[in-house]
This record gives structure tokens, sequence and C-alpha cells, in this order.
């Protein structure tokens, strides 16, 4: 089973948990609240690949060699913020067309939160 999978069904172990009953409501809610939980971070895991693969695709396009290119194979979120921040302070410090490449960033970090979002809207 793929980890998306694994998650699911957990989720659902606590969702029939819930359903029977287990404990009094306050122990219930705390089951439905972990069932809600692995929903969504099954929906976080089954996305990613895809995710991550279209922003890095987008950031190839926006930054290019910027900060030492190879965007699309940055495998560390970690890194990327930190990458990601640095570029951005340099682009809004710079002229004309780095501050149109920082809106081009910010629209690409826009649309990731939107898709992260749908992915979760679909769980």
């Amino acid at each position: 089973m793929s980890s998306p999978e694994v998650i699911r069904a957990v989720g659902e172990v606590l969702k029939g948990a819930a359903a029977a009953g287990a404990g009094d409501d306050y122990q219930r809610s705390q089951v439905l609240s972990a069932y809600s939980m692995t929903r969504h971070l099954a929906a976080e895991e089954s996305g990613r690949a895809e995710l991550t693969a279209a922003f890095g695709a987008e950031l190839e396009t926006i930054l290019g060699d910027r900060d030492g290119g190879g965007w699309a194979a940055e495998t560390d979120p970690a890194a990327l913020g930190e990458r990601l921040s640095r570029v951005l302070a340099e682009l809004r410090a710079g002229d004309e067309d780095s501050r149109r490449t920082a809106t081009a960033l910010r629209a690409a970090l826009r649309r990731l939160c939107e898709r992260e979002v749908e992915n979760l809207a679909a769980a």
C-alpha cells in the first residue's frame, strides 16, 4: 500500500470507531477530528508529486539560473523556501524587470496554494 492508502485506511478505522460510539462525546469528537486530519493528509500526500513537479517547472520558467538554477530538482522544502526567500529579497531590491519577475514568482506561489486547497477540497 502507498502512504496515502495507509493514511486513508487509518482514517477509515477512526471513522468507524466514532460511528460505533467510542467513548463519551469529547472522545468521539477527538476521533472524528483525527479522521478528518487523516483524510486531508492523504489528499496532500496523493497530490504532492504532481504539485511539486508543476511548481518546479514554473520556477524553472520564471527564475531560470537565478540562485544557481535547478529549481525543478530541489527536493528539500526547507532549502527551497530559503532559496525563494533569498531570491525574492534580491528581486524586490532590483530594477523594474526584477520586480516583474517577483510579481510572477508571487503569482506562482499563489497558484501553488490554490492547487493545494483544491486537492484538500476534493478529499
